[in-house]
């Protein structure tokens, strides 16, 4: 069962993926002149810095999921009885 600090990860997780989505395909110019997208807008063109805030759409996305889902790395398995559970 997660906890209610997994559930507020993740959550925020969401909305960034949801935000970043929303940026990769609307109008906005403001994100796109943030230092590193701004290089890869220069460098490889629109499109690419578009596919660059999609990518991180996903990735966020994915991270949510895995976090909801109470997936973790071994190294970070709480201890029985440690952590409030969600109900």
């Amino acid at each position: 069962m997660n906890s209610y600090n997994d559930l507020f990860v993740a959550t925020v997780a969401f909305v960034c993926a949801g935000g970043s989505l929303a940026v990769s395909l609307g109008p906005w110019v403001a994100p796109y002149q943030l230092r590193s997208i701004a290089h890869i807008r220069q460098r490889f063109g629109e499109s690419a810095a578009r596919l660059t805030w999609l990518v991180v759409a996903i990735v966020s996305l994915l991270a949510g999921l895995a976090i909801a889902g109470g997936i973790r790395p071994g190294y970070a398995q709480p201890q029985p009885g440690t952590i409030q559970t969600a109900r």
